[in-house]
């Protein structure tokens, strides 16, 4: 057994015992010495290689799984490259037990639950202090114990910023585009190998955002488990959110059929929107606002496209002539779809567009923030709507009950207009006007299930898609019991030709709507 307590990171030089399996040589003074405290022991475990407890620990490091997440593996060999960096000198253990810091790490894990975490997923061997000195560790127990406290530092720092849900994607839904926010390991590993309080650190891991906090605090407070739930799966979409939502950005959450606009951390607009059914949900994600367009065309959907304006063309085409529907090709060239025999044409090789006017879907004006999802924010000439408790009626779009009033903040924060300026704009530009945004203004299409008021209460909104559900299960363990559903992203499949319906009424999912209906619906109240 070694009895020697030099492993200890704060032993002075004076205190080095010459012989010992620990001994340190002084080095030359033209060699070069590490000085970055986060990589480099102290010097009494500064020359470790050769040694006993370094093999020992070194063979540990090796014998760590090697497959699982990416992120998984990255966290294997950043502990890897770390401990090479300090000659595997142990951070965490003396050859007594733990070092104070260590503990205050093991004292944190216990109140994961705290922060919406399990204290099980933090498990680190039971060891001795180093107040202990009639106990001896042997090399293997101090590595083993070494590394998996690094280890579980990092899965801690992991799951902080939710990487239990590692891509909710594929994991969830595909209308959840979101992805946990990790931190960097190598930047965790390091920074709180130096830190004065590591306890503190692994509390400073979490989500910074107020919204955070104001919901973990009811979580600790709720005696319902259900409602602990709802509350758990909330902060946990936190963890998937940006950092910075941006000092001005537009944020819309699904569930509450709302919209705001938000400024040094304050609403400054708050509005009612539409949004997409259940079975054509608006996706989640962010991204930023890149123009404004006032009299906008409507480019449509590859979805509508394939499975409601095609079928509409092999019978009599109402539709495109009803709508004031213009066909394309895929250059943009104007073509006239009475020329085209759509039994044997594929519509996916056109464009369909709708022109401005007072038959648009988009009304006057849209807000556009690309992504692959191809979802807007915009006017609509159908006002009752708004009228609605629960808005999923679009086609995946948002629809903004005020949006001229919108457009106003937005135009006066990234331009400085005034609105008789934006009238001009409005009345002197011609069709499909763009004006393009130049700052950073990001558009956040989010779903939150529960928020918590300036007066501490809990506002609760209907799970309409059934990602709280989700989520929930996900967080319990429960993965097979989670309805993924289908990929919206997935290629449209075409309605085959002889099962498209003759003029006249037929079912579609929805009792007593024609598919007539569901094509109106789609194209003059539903986008």
């Amino acid at each position: 057994m070694i009895r020697t307590h030099v492993l200890a990171l704060a032993v002075a030089v004076s205190a080095v015992l010459p012989g010992s399996a620990y001994a340190v040589t002084q080095p030359a003074h033209d060699e070069p010495f590490v000085t970055d405290p986060a990589i480099a022991p102290s010097l009494a475990t500064a020359r470790l290689a050769g040694s006993p407890a370094a093999a020992a620990l070194s063979r540990t490091l090796a014998s760590l799984p090697i497959d699982g997440t990416a992120q998984e593996i990255k966290e294997r060999s950043v502990l890897i490259e770390f401990y090479e960096a300090r000659e595997n000198a142990p951070l965490w253990m003396t050859e007594t037990g733990w070092t104070k810091p260590a503990l205050a790490v093991i004292e944190e894990f216990k109140k994961a639950k705290d922060w919406g975490l399990e204290p099980q997923d933090f498990v680190v061997p039971k060891l001795a202090t180093a107040e202990d000195a009639d106990l001896d560790i042997d090399d293997g127990a101090i590595a083993d114990a070494e590394v998996a406290l690094s280890a579980a530092i990092l899965k801690y720092a992991r799951y902080a910023r939710g990487g239990r849900i590692i891509d909710p994607t594929i994991l969830l839904n595909s209308n959840l585009d979101r992805k946990p926010k990790l931190l960097d390991p190598r930047s965790v590993i390091e920074d709180i190998a130096t830190s004065d309080s590591t306890g503190a650190f692994l509390r400073g891991l979490h989500p910074q955002h107020p919204q955070f906090e104001k919901l973990r605090q009811a979580y600790l407070n709720t005696k319902n488990a259900r409602t602990a739930k709802m509350l758990r799966a909330n902060m946990e979409i936190w963890r998937w959110m940006p950092e910075d939502l941006g000092a001005l950005h537009i944020f819309a959450n699904v569930p509450e059929f709302m919209v705001h606009l938000v400024k040094g951390g304050e609403r400054v607009y708050s509005e009612r929107i539409v949004v997409g059914e259940v079975g054509k949900q608006t996706t989640i994600f962010t991204r930023n606002l890149k123009t404004i367009v006032f009299k906008p065309m409507w480019r449509v959907p590859e979805s509508i496209k394939v499975r409601e304006l095609w079928p509409d063309l092999r019978r009599n085409a109402s539709m495109w002539r009803e709508h004031g529907l213009e066909l394309e090709s895929k250059d943009g060239v104007p073509l006239d779809y009475r020329q085209f025999d759509w039994s044997k044409t594929d519509i996916r090789d056109f464009e369909v567009v709708q022109p401005p006017g007072p038959k648009n879907v988009m009304g006057v004006v849209k807000f556009t923030f690309p992504s692959q999802h191809t979802i807007f924010m915009h006017d609509t000439i159908d006002k009752w709507m708004f009228g609605q408790k629960r808005r999923t009626l679009s086609h995946g779009c948002l629809r903004l009950r005020n949006p001229m009033r919108l457009v106003e903040k937005v135009l006066a924060e990234d331009k400085g207009w005034d609105s008789e300026k934006i009238r001009q704009v409005f009345t002197d530009g011609g069709r499909n006007n763009e004006i393009v945004i130049d700052r950073e203004i990001p558009v956040h299409l989010v779903y939150f299930t529960a928020w918590i008021d300036d007066k501490g209460d809990v506002q609760r909104f209907a799970d309409v898609y059934g990602h709280e559900k989700r989520i929930v299960q996900a967080l319990d363990g429960e993965w097979d019991k989670i309805d993924v559903g289908r990929d919206h992203l997935a290629p449209v499949k075409p309605v085959e030709a002889n099962k498209v319906a003759s003029p006249g009424r037929r079912t579609t999912g929805k009792k007593g709507e024609s598919i007539v209906d569901m094509v109106g619906n789609a194209l003059g109240g539903g986008f």
